[in-house]
């Protein structure tokens, strides 16, 4: 995106939560967002930009999730000592953590990222036959993905090419085909882990 067209809407956005913070919520059930740093504008620009990317998603991958905008939280320093973690799903409360006082017009990436780990950890990815045999070139972007502490390379993979898939969906698809196509077949159609194993396995480009 045009970093000047960025600008302009994130100033955009920013106007549109101040004047409108009371209706701050998305249309998807169960989906919760909760602002914990206040309404300063790096915090407003954070909620605005997961509450805008939450509308683009399927409504299976967030639905029943809460998200804090919650900068001071202890979770990220016992994840991570250097500070320079932005977002952390935490599975045993359905929840993501994002963090506005680091770089806060990324918090829609930081957001679909960590709904990444969610989606893999929640839908049976994991399991999956068919992720461990598809193609990321030694050195490729996905190859070179940070590992969170307690997480598997795989997963951090799987989320990282989550996240790309709904923000840089040509970087993907030129970083690692086969990956986008599985992405591409999930984020479509929804479904579990065997579901998306069981069209690729048959897929047939058109």
């Amino acid at each position: 995106m045009d970093p000047r067209f960025r600008s302009r809407l994130v100033a955009a956005i920013i106007l549109i939560i101040v004047v409108c913070s009371a209706f701050s919520v998305s249309p998807v059930t169960g989906f919760r967002l909760e602002n914990r740093d206040g309404s300063g504008t790096e915090a407003a620009l954070a909620e605005a930009l997961v509450l805008q990317q939450s509308t683009k998603m399927r409504e299976e991958f967030i639905q029943d999730i809460t998200v804090y905008i919650d900068s001071g939280n202890p979770i990220f320093r016992q994840q991570d000592a250097s500070g320079s973690v932005s977002g952390l799903y935490v599975l045993e409360e359905n929840a993501i953590y994002i963090r506005s006082d680091r770089d806060p017009s990324r918090a829609d990436e930081v957001f679909v990222q960590q709904v990444g780990y969610r989606v893999y950890h929640s839908m049976g990815f994991g399991e999956s036959t068919v992720l461990p045999t598809l193609d990321v070139a030694p050195g490729s972007y996905l190859d070179r993905v940070n590992v969170p502490a307690g997480e598997e390379k795989e997963a951090a993979i799987f989320a990282e090419a989550f996240a790309l898939y709904h923000t840089s969906p040509d970087l993907l698809q030129e970083d690692a085909p086969e990956v986008y196509t599985y992405m591409d077949l999930l984020v479509k159609d929804g479904g579990d882990c065997a579901a998306v194993d069981d069209r690729y396995t048959h897929y047939q480009p058109e």
